[in-house]
């Protein structure tokens, strides 16, 4: 009967899976830095193309601020409920603060939508947008 050795192993055979390992996270790190570096690039060029205006500094005193009007009521179409303008403008303000303004809320058709459904397509656009 052949005998079998099941646990020969050399000290070339942990050299080897030592440097493997190694090779693998240094190239790891080094495409993150890679694509970083091409985000900055990217970010840095879009930048140029339009660039954002700068505020103009006043040297008047700054007076009180003036009291916020209210915000007017959303426009609805389609007969939406008050209580379901309701629950969106608190989920709309807890998400945002309350310095966000909703000007309309409307029923979007069902036969008109994707297959997937409004929560697939709002899915699909969060994950293929550009990272930023």
């Amino acid at each position: 009967m052949p005998t079998i050795a099941l646990l020969a192993l050399e000290a070339a055979d942990g050299t080897v899976v030592l440097t493997s390992i190694t090779l693998v996270f240094a190239m790891l790190v080094a495409l993150c830095l890679i694509i970083t570096v091409e985000g900055k690039l990217f970010d840095a060029l879009n930048n140029k193309k339009n660039p954002k205006p700068t505020p103009k500094k006043e040297s008047k005193p700054a007076a009180a601020p003036a009291a916020k009007p209210a915000a007017p009521a959303p426009k609805t179409e389609g007969g939406i409920p008050g209580e379901i303008i309701a629950a969106i403008s608190a989920a709309v303000a807890t998400v945002v603060g309350g310095n966000a303004v909703i000007r309309g809320i409307k029923r979007i058709p069902k036969n008109g939508g994707s297959r997937r459904g409004a929560w697939g397509d709002a899915g699909v656009q969060e994950h293929t947008t550009p990272f930023m």
